[in-house]
């Protein structure tokens, strides 16, 4: 979606235009842009749309399943802040999860005038991709806790390829997000406990779409005109910020009840784009390179949470969290004056997520986990894209934690990912169609460490 910023580069250049140029400006600049609308949707990721949860190795094995009512690990300022207030001294959280993605895509694409795209099909855009966490948490007085969460909330990571039959519609798409994110929680009571932080959130993205020049070419002329493949690279980054907040309840000794809430984050994202096109698209001002600016609003969320142990070495866990994705319907791009250059539809509506898991307490030093989950997509049939092959998904998950030193615990986890075949029947702006299926899969492997001083 951070691709969006492109499409405010396209200004005419300061000079006069020949005649020649002039021709091809006029008739070219709208195709031009609408040959880049594809690269603006939001990708797959690892939640529905492009979120990431895999912020625990400790909580991927219960599916992320009681992450916000837990309140047993430094991951809580992130997930729940009020947690805090439950941990003594100074402890640390840190690790990584590996995902391995797979998107195959199986089918065919034609042009605008129904003639057969060349290129090849089963091709699986998953990328592998590494994303780490680390937490820190210090009880500064018996009710007072700070803590810090750097994370990356948002990301993926898609590569077709330049001989993609669908390569018109995406090739590359990267996403990288930092979140740092400051807390401090209070305990009021002895069965609640409030929290709040602060978010700082770096975005970075690379989108790259190859162009049809032939169908282009042959849109202006008005005959068949053959051309070399263009391509379209765009790249970006900001700054923005956001919060969150949360409560921790405690009715009885083995059971607690965790609210909590993360602010929308809106990005006002600059960045350039880089053209390559054959002549005479080359002659024109819209294909040269040059910069934009798009606002984009990340959705907000709110997770009900309930840990409840059950005898000495049994506890429970169940999570719902909502995705305010319903406000995510149109894509606006700008010119650097701040004239509205496109609007794209993307009619999201509001997923959920729904986890249940369980602990069981082999030893004093190890503990095994199990959990599942599923996760609906906000995208609809009508808006699916090769850039968005999302369905809903069933989350299998395990893990086990180890404690390996007094005070210093290993943690693993385990996800396969089932996502919903996805049917595709996607016509980009300029004409050229790209009908199939994915076949997806995820699979996620986390691993890290807690440690108690």
């Amino acid at each position: 979606m951070y691709n969006l910023m492109v499409l405010a580069c396209f200004e005419r250049g300061a000079s006069s235009p020949t005649r020649e140029e002039y021709a091809v400006s006029r008739s070219s600049i709208r195709l031009a842009t609408l040959a880049a609308l594809p690269l603006c949707a939001p990708m797959i990721a690892h939640a529905a749309a492009f979120q990431l949860k895999e912020d625990s190795a400790q909580y991927l094995g219960t599916a992320f399943a009681g992450s916000a009512s837990g309140a047993d690990a430094p991951s809580t300022v992130f997930d729940n802040p009020a947690g805090m207030t439950r941990l003594q001294g100074l402890q640390i959280q840190g690790g990584a999860s590996v995902i391995v993605p797979s998107f195959t895509f199986t089918g065919a694409a034609r042009n605008a005038f129904g003639q057969p795209v060349s290129g090849s099909d089963g091709r699986d855009g998953g990328n592998v991709a590494l994303v780490p966490h680390l937490f820190v948490t210090y009880k500064i007085t018996p009710d007072l806790a700070v803590g810090l969460a750097i994370t990356s909330p948002f990301g993926l990571a898609v590569t077709y390829g330049k001989d993609f039959v669908g390569r018109y519609n995406a090739d590359k798409s990267d996403l990288k997000t930092l979140n740092i994110n400051p807390a401090i929680a209070y305990q009021v009571t002895n069965w609640l406990s409030l929290g709040a932080g602060f978010s700082a959130q770096y975005a970075r993205a690379e989108f790259s779409s190859v162009l049809n020049s032939s169908t282009i070419l042959t849109s202006l002329t008005g005959k068949p005109t053959a051309a070399p493949d263009g391509y379209f690279r765009l790249k970006g980054d900001d700054w923005s910020f956001g919060y969150n907040f949360g409560a921790l309840v405690t009715p009885g000794p083995r059971t607690n009840i965790g609210l909590s809430y993360r602010s929308r984050v809106q990005q006002n994202l600059s960045g350039v784009a880089e053209f390559t096109v054959p002549l005479p698209l080359s002659l024109s001002p819209t294909f040269r390179n040059s910069g934009g600016t798009a606002k984009i609003v990340l959705p907000d969320s709110a997770s009900l949470s309930i840990t409840q142990g059950f005898g000495p070495d049994w506890t429970g866990y169940a999570e719902v969290t909502w995705t305010n994705w319903s406000q995510f319907k149109n894509l606006n791009a700008f010119r650097d004056t701040g004239a509205l250059l496109t609007s794209v539809k993307q009619n999201y509506h509001n997923s959920v997520f729904a986890a249940l898991g369980v602990s069981y307490k082999v030893t004093p030093d190890l503990t095994v986990r199990a959990g599942t989950a599923y996760d609906t997509t906000p995208t609809t049939n009508p808006y699916r894209t090769a850039r968005v092959p999302d369905a809903n998904r069933v989350w299998l998950a395990a893990g086990l934690s180890y404690q390996v030193l007094p005070g210093v615990t290993a943690d693993f986890g385990y996800a396969h990912v089932f996502v919903k075949d996805s049917k595709i029947n996607e016509v980009d702006a300029t004409g050229d169609r790209l009908q199939g299926r994915y076949k997806n899969s995820i699979d996620i492997i986390s691993l890290g460490t807690r440690t108690a001083f």
